[in-house]
């Protein structure tokens, strides 16, 4: 189905033309017409399934046909600022010929400013739960001709302890309004909100098709945790020109590899949920207009970053959930681009990268032969086989088939010397 296709704004058609977007996605095409019935509906679907056109075309088409004047029609809840901007900024394009107004509210910047805007006749708040919760105790949002709440991404805001500001927020609202939601999975709790807040509502669950793109060329790295960082070093040097986007698990490992590499003579900075929301804005755009090169940062914070001409991705540690591997690495390669993923791991990471390779159905070629691959990171190495094969270590038998096969030669060739 394409989108012209769709009973929507011509000038909207127009704006997704430009952005080369023609045919709906699956998510697209089971939503929007049930939305725009006025349905309430939970869309199941992972990064990259078009979730975000899947609401914002049939919420704009519903804003657009609606009567009333002057009065805040919709909210969409979003887990992160970065989040928040970018959603908006795609809305903010959609309607730029239509008389429809947005504002974006988060933490991190100056409450009055949001305040002062929110007066002026606001149709649609794209914000983040916890701002927005200050905001409507304080009486600075006038929820009563709500037509439509949009929850995305719900399972990461209760990952974030949003639980109570969703309640309440939802409990602010008109009676019976329409209610969408969307998430990567069915948890419990999503179940709980599902039915205690929403009417019949239609459920849309789109099996993820994990495609890695065949202009995205991974590497895996194995390396010793002392050598872990020399070899991070060793890699950027060899693609300094390159814009390079480097993931950590935690803000203390943001930070910390942020000021080693400074050390080093690197120009990095680092983003992560603590940093200011001037800093992070800040950040990005540098990003965008090439002025920083290399940015370490945390999954929260980098889930916002779309930016077409990054060109390598490295994991320095591995993510909590195997599914964010995968939003990672896309974040290069992307536009029909080329791009680089380089996966920089610990021995004992080996069962871990195994079950992401087999959720990517794609194998991730080992470079073996690096600097820092020496006879403790070999022996390193054939432990984690050991463990992972549930194997103990034998008394002169190190374990692992290759090693194995090397001790079965030399004992056959000491034979035939001895004969």
């Amino acid at each position: 189905m394409r989108f012209e296709d769709l009973d929507i704004d011509k000038t909207i058609i127009k704006r997704l033309t430009e952005r080369s977007l023609e045919t709906l996605t699956p998510i697209q095409e089971n939503s929007i017409p049930a939305i725009i019935e006025g349905k309430d509906l939970v869309g199941i679907s992972g990064t990259g399934s078009g979730k975000t056109l899947a609401f914002l075309l049939p919420l704009i088409e519903l804003i657009k046909k609606d009567s009333l004047t002057n009065a805040l029609k919709a909210i969409v809840l979003l887990p992160t600022r970065e989040l928040v901007t970018q959603v908006g900024e795609i809305c903010n394009g959609l309607i730029a010929e239509l008389n429809i107004k947005t504002s974006l509210i988060f933490g991190g910047t100056d409450i009055e400013t949001q305040i002062n805007e929110l007066k002026n006749n606001i149709d649609i708040i794209l914000a983040t739960p916890g701002r927005l919760t200050d905001l409507i105790r304080r009486g600075e949002v006038d929820t009563c001709h709500m037509k439509i709440l949009i929850l995305d991404e719900c399972d990461r805001m209760l990952d974030m302890g949003f639980a109570e500001d969703l309640k309440f927020i939802e409990s602010m609202l008109p009676h019976g309004i329409q209610k969408l939601m969307y998430s990567a999975t069915l948890s419990p709790e999503i179940r709980n909100i599902i039915s205690t807040t929403m009417k019949d509502p239609k459920i849309v669950e789109i099996k993820d098709e994990i495609n890695i793109p065949l202009s995205l060329e991974q590497k895996l790295y194995y390396v010793e945790k002392k050598n872990k960082e020399m070899l991070l070093a060793e890699i950027i040097r060899k693609f300094h020109n390159e814009t390079t986007l480097i993931f950590t698990k935690t803000r203390k490992g943001a930070e910390s590899l942020h000021h080693s590499l400074t050390e080093k003579g690197f120009v990095t900075d680092h983003l992560h949920s603590d940093r200011s929301q001037h800093a992070r804005d800040t950040i990005v755009s540098q990003l965008k207009n090439k002025e920083l090169t290399i940015l370490i940062a945390t999954d929260i914070a980098a889930r916002g970053i779309d930016i077409d001409h990054v060109n390598l991705v490295i994991n320095y540690g591995l993510p909590q959930e195997n599914e964010t591997f995968i939003h990672r690495i896309g974040r290069t390669g992307r536009a029909g681009r080329t791009g680089l993923a380089i996966t920089i791991a610990e021995p004992d990471e080996k069962e871990r990268l195994g079950e992401i390779q087999k959720l990517m159905k794609k194998h991730i070629p080992v470079i073996e032969n690096h600097t820092y691959a020496g006879v403790s990171l070999k022996k390193a190495m054939i432990q984690a086989d050991e463990k992972i094969a549930g194997k103990s270590p034998k008394k002169g038998y190190m374990g692992s088939k290759a090693n194995g096969d090397y001790y079965r030669r030399q004992k056959m060739a000491k034979r035939k010397s001895d004969k």
